[in-house]
């Protein structure tokens, strides 16, 4: 009997290790490509099991990879062009479209406008993930999405990654095939932080009309771009003498944006400094190993929170930008919050460099309040020279 006993608990323990080792259900969907499918599912999911936060957290993520599949989607309709590495959102890495839709900047405007919802949506999601203990394992490298909207799954997240960051092998998946990565609570954060720095660089460019950019070089980024002028000189000519901001409360908007990736920043560290664990970690701490193979230091995170915490003080407006190597500033500097918060009606950049900034978006510069100029170099000088901005770009 006892023998017995031994043998139905192991089973027991064998069947909840089993358990313990499935996929969470967020992953069949990632792999398929079944994207649409895979929202409905976690979203019933979550009304069945409201406590559920892998299923939230899985959730969030697919949103995420949704959001980017749709831009993509975009971009292959109206034929942007392989080779527009430079210009952010346009860089996702898209099959040539031979038979594209011309694209105005107004549509070009909403495209950017839907990817940007996408991301809010995702991120509200991500914020309501509230179970410090929370883990989502995923194997990254069959992440597979339908980029030119054909209906057909076919593309895969390394060949992307690798299109987009130019190299032509992850030395990490050697030792890693699958791209496993456990995420957890911190990478909640950090991920929520992603997206609301994206959402902040909709907002500041939707805020400004940059037509005569579009005008001027539609053409490079687009295969059948709707311009109104070939004259390139001309164009530029037209954005230094006048911007003009018809949207100027998405000003006010990126602040508030880039005060909450200055607040997840701070967030996400919190949570990793904080494990003890050391599983297939996207985000390390100094004690374990990332996926990524790259090695993270105390220092390092204390460097970047610094910078954080810098970049946050021009956001808050406690820190205002030294312009007199630029302009005439008379020992004030360029109060950032003020400027976001209610813009001018247009900007014209050859009568700020004759006659400097208005009045009202200077303060007087001290010792305290002159926000550091280095900032950004410091930050990436915490890293090594030849990873600097892949560090930036990792720890976001």
């Amino acid at each position: 009997m006892t023998r017995l006993a031994f043998a139905l608990a192991a089973l027991a323990g064998l069947a909840v290790a089993a358990r313990a080792a499935d996929p969470p259900l967020v992953e069949q969907y990632l792999h398929s490509g079944q994207l649409a499918k895979g929202e409905q599912v976690l979203e019933r999911a979550i009304e069945d099991k409201p406590k559920d936060d892998q299923a939230r957290f899985g959730l969030g993520v697919l949103r995420v990879v949704r959001a980017v599949e749709r831009l993509g989607q975009s971009l292959h309709e109206y034929g942007v062009k392989p080779e527009s590495t430079s210009v952010p959102f346009l860089r996702l890495p898209v099959s040539e479209n031979n038979d594209p839709t011309p694209i105005s900047y107004a549509a070009l405007r909403r495209v950017l406008e839907r990817f940007a919802d996408d991301l809010g949506k995702a991120e509200a999601t991500l914020a309501d993930v509230t179970d410090d203990g929370v883990q989502l394992p995923l194997r990254l490298a069959d992440v597979t999405m339908d980029l030119d909207g054909d209906g057909k799954p076919t593309d895969k997240l390394l060949p992307l990654l690798k299109k987009l960051l130019g190299v032509a092998r992850f030395e990490f998946l050697e030792k890693n095939a699958d791209f496993r990565v456990t995420f957890d609570r911190g990478d909640v954060a950090w991920l929520r932080a992603y997206c609301h720095l994206l959402s902040a660089m909709v907002d500041f460019s939707q805020a400004f009309d940059l037509k005569p950019l579009f005008d001027a070089f539609g053409k490079d980024q687009f295969a059948k771009p709707k311009t109104s002028s070939d004259d390139v000189n001309g164009m530029l000519l037209k954005l230094i003498t006048r911007i003009d901001v018809p949207e100027p409360a998405r000003l006010g908007s990126f602040r508030r944006h880039m005060l909450k990736v200055c607040e997840l920043n701070r967030e996400t560290w919190k949570y990793i400094r904080a494990e003890k664990d050391d599983d297939h970690e996207w985000l390390p701490n100094p004690k374990q190993k990332g996926v990524l193979g790259l090695p993270v230091t105390d220092a390092m995170i204390d460097g970047w929170l610094a910078g954080v915490a810098e970049m946050e003080g021009l956001f808050t407006g406690k820190k205002v930008i030294d312009m007199g190597g630029l302009v005439k500033t008379d020992g004030h500097g360029l109060n950032f919050k003020e400027f976001l918060d209610h813009p001018p009606e247009s900007i014209s950049l050859n009568k700020i460099f004759t006659d400097g900034v208005d009045k009202k978006y200077l303060t007087k510069l001290t010792a305290e309040n002159t926000f550091d100029n280095r900032t950004f170099g410091r930050m990436l000088g915490l890293f090594d020279e030849s990873f600097g901005f892949a560090y930036g770009l990792w720890f976001n």
